[in-house]
């Protein structure tokens, strides 16, 4: 180069096809501000990075891999002629912002060394996401220095001498998350045989411990006991390393359920309370412990002492030996969303301590357009308990919470699934089970669901609470006018003003056939609702109000699909009785016996609503016998009990039991209500039979009798208008379904 330049820029690389050019791209910016060099090691690539090195370095070479990271970058500096000295690696990219590192290089400074930020991303989001980590990571170094890089792995410059930290300078790295699984395997591989090389030299090398750690290695917990009974000992460095091994100690404590994890806590607090790795990790690993063991009170304590720690450490007011940890590696719990999880299991241990006003104002302050759907659910269950167990004004709270987490932008697909949390969680206060439970807690103030009121305008939540506390069937159907998703409803706001007389459907606000058979659907628990409405329908349904058929006949479906069409008579399995919850759910499941009335009156119901829905749907042709296997499945059968009752009714058994023989035939899956039926004839219908007709019975089964069933004139009976008469007396009823 024709003069001397203020950068060197050094690398080395082998298969990095996937990120070196975008790496190469991002230094170009700099190249151009300032004079720059790129020297390039290949320590063996078999795929195109060779190639991608090559458009931009000023020199590649070939260097042979010998196991040893600081060699391969010392042939690097070798190489090189800046002033300044700069270490990149391939999955990384600098920053856009290159204004702080440019002014450095550029002023006349004494320092010797630079920090930059490395900030490690952790999830495919990269710079729009939140899940990262910085460090401080020495990356400049003043070539007059002479420094070389020491160390076979985690290679580093043994600095002394003034340094800087350019903490605006950024170089972003996606390595551990983009990497390839295989090749991070066998670079963990790779990097333990070092490691373990160099412990096998050093046994009490803390810094080696930590990298042991670090590298996830299936021996972590042996690496971690080593290391902190090391710094309990005070050997060399553990005042240096005591910080980082004890966050990794009860990190992994706290994870694996470890006997040690109380003890950890309170050693690595107390020796190290200046550790800004104390203050962040191991606080909220001691948080989680505390919470999962229900110890409030010292979750309270951590939790408090996390938020503290974090907040000294973005608003970069760390010094002395906290400022100088951050060279040694990033945090495993530095991310948002790692305090918003806190943040959410704090609120509620502040509740279970009583504090409720510090539960509110956490609640407050959280970013509710980033939380997940399981912390949704957790803050309105928690909101719900507030509001049920004490005095306090939650509305403001809700009333923010809701607003933040109905946020669109910028993510309309994430608001949906948190608007669905809150909706699920929502309709859990309105149950009847849950309103008789929650009189029993202590401290019971008031119905969880009245917290809602808040929300009259904003969702159905709300307008279900409104719904509830109101009497007059006015309000409630000026309320229930006003309700756009019917699905989000709390269902026992439209039972009670079904109870109250409201008429549903309402004119004024029309609903669609698919809501209608969601609302029948869950009008079913319980007590279930739709078959008391479905059997208190009137007999003969007005074809002209539209709206009023179609709801009773999501309503017959919904009550027909619910129907314990064998009473009862299935067993509760054996596994239900082996597991409580089991048995307890199954036994629920038979408190609302089905009676034989009940049903026959549903299937009568069912005929009656098919009789006027089916003219109105399909043509006369579509409706004959023929066509019938086109129909959908509920009104095929629906045809075939039609025509079956007006056989029944005219008198004419053999025609009926014929038709709901060809019914299950077209219609197999409805086998259980054709059994109910058949059991119900024979028990009602054949014993009621007239003395003439049965003497006829017993005639026709002594003659078939006397002759063989292959016999011609067994079957010359059994086509014969006599036995057509009698044959629902004589054949067995069960052969209909088998």
């Amino acid at each position: 180069m024709a003069t001397t330049p203020l950068l060197s820029i050094g690398m080395i690389f082998k298969n990095e096809e996937r990120c070196l050019e975008r790496c190469l791209k991002s230094l170009e910016p700099l190249r151009q501000a300032i004079p720059c060099e790129l020297i390039m090691a290949d320590t063996g690539a078999e795929d195109g990075s060779r190639e991608i090195a090559e458009k931009y370095a000023d020199e590649v070479f070939d260097f042979e891999w010998i196991d040893d990271f600081a060699a391969a970058r010392n042939a690097v500096m070798d190489k090189c002629s800046g002033k300044w000295y700069l270490t990149i690696d391939c999955d990384e990219w600098l920053d856009e912002d290159i204004s702080e590192l440019t002014s450095f290089l550029k002023s006349r400074q004494k320092a010797e060394y630079a920090y930059v930020v490395q900030r490690n991303y952790f999830s495919a989001e990269l710079e729009k996401g939140e899940l990262f980590s910085d460090f401080h990571a020495m990356r400049l170094v003043r070539m007059s220095t002479g420094k070389r890089y020491c160390g076979a792995i985690h290679e580093a410059w043994h600095c002394q001498g003034p340094t800087k930290r350019l903490l605006h300078t950024i170089l972003h790295h996606d390595g551990y998350f983009f990497a390839d699984p295989k090749e991070k395997k066998k670079k963990v591989n790779r990097n333990m045989q070092l490691l373990r090389q160099e412990l096998a030299n050093n046994p009490e090398s803390l810094r080696t411990l930590v990298e042991c750690i670090e590298c996830e290695d299936v021996d972590q917990v042996q690496y971690v006991r080593r290391a902190v009974e090391i710094v309990q000992k005070r050997r060399d460095t553990w005042t240096l390393y005591g910080g980082d091994v004890m966050r990794y100690a009860v990190k992994l404590a706290w994870i694996r359920e470890m006997a040690e994890t109380e003890d950890w806590i309170e050693y690595g607090r107390k020796t190290f309370p200046g550790s800004v790795f104390v203050q962040i990790d191991l606080n909220f690993a001691a948080f989680m412990f505390a919470y999962r063991e229900k110890e409030w009170e010292k979750a309270m304590r951590y939790g408090e002492d996390y938020l503290s720690g974090l907040r000294t450490l973005r608003y970069n007011k760390l010094s002395g030996d906290a400022a100088e940890e951050l060279v040694r590696g990033g945090f495993s719990f530095a991310t948002p969303p790692s305090q918003r999880e806190l943040m959410v299991g704090l609120s509620d241990a502040y509740r279970k301590n009583g504090q409720g006003e510090k539960a509110l104002e956490i609640i407050s302050s959280l970013e509710g357009e980033k939380l997940t759907s399981e912390q949704v659910r957790n803050i309105v269950v928690l909101l719900c308990q507030l509001h049920a167990e004490t005095a306090l004004n939650t509305a403001p709270a809700l009333m923010g919470f809701y607003e933040k987490i109905a946020q669109e932008k910028p993510d309309k697909q994430k608001c949906s699934v948190r608007i669905s949390s809150f909706t699920a969680m929502a309709a859990l206060c309105f149950g009847r089970s849950y309103r008789e439970e929650e009189k029993g807690h202590d401290g019971y103030w008031r119905p969880a669901y009245t917290a809602f009121l808040a929300l009259a305008d904003q969702c159905e939540a709300g307008r279900a609470a409104v719904i509830m506390n109101a009497d007059s069937p006015e309000e409630i159907r000026a309320v229930l006018s006003k309700v756009e998703y019917w699905q989000a409803l709390p269902i026992e706001a439209l039972e009670h003003a079904l109870q109250a007389g409201v008429p549903f459907p309402l004119k004024e606000n029309p609903v669609n056939m698919e809501a209608m058979d969601g609302l029948a659907a869950r009008l079913t628990h319980d007590e279930n609702t739709a078959r008391q409405i479905a059997l208190s329908l009137p007999d003969k349904l007005e074809q002209t109000d539209r709206q009023s058929l179609y709801w009773a006949q999501s309503l017959v479906m919904a009550a027909l699909r619910t129907f314990d069409w064998k009473l009862g008579k299935k067993e509760v399995p054996v596994s239900a009785f082996a597991c409580p919850e089991k048995k307890k759910d199954a036994e629920k499941k038979l408190e609302h016996k089905c009676t034989p009335e009940e049903g026959l009156a549903l299937i009568r119901r069912f005929a009656q609503v098919e009789s006027a829905m089916l003219p109105l749907t399909y043509t006369a042709q579509a409706l004959a016998e023929e066509s019938a296997s086109l129909l959908p499945p509920m009104h095929r059968w629906g045809l075939y009990c039609i025509r079956a009752l007006e056989a029944l009714d005219s008198g004419n058994p053999h025609e009926y039991l014929s038709i709901l023989r060809r019914g299950l035939k077209a219609c197999p899956g409805e086998k259980d209500m054709v059994q109910f039926l058949l059991d119900r004839f024979q028990e009602d219908a054949r014993p009621k039979a007239n003395p003439e007709l049965l003497a006829l019975a017993e005639r026709v089964r002594a003659i078939l009798a006397a002759y063989g069933p292959d016999n011609p004139a067994a079957r010359a009976i059994r086509e014969s208008e006599a036995y057509k008469q009698v044959a629902w007396i004589i054949e067995p009823m069960g052969q209909m379904v088998q």
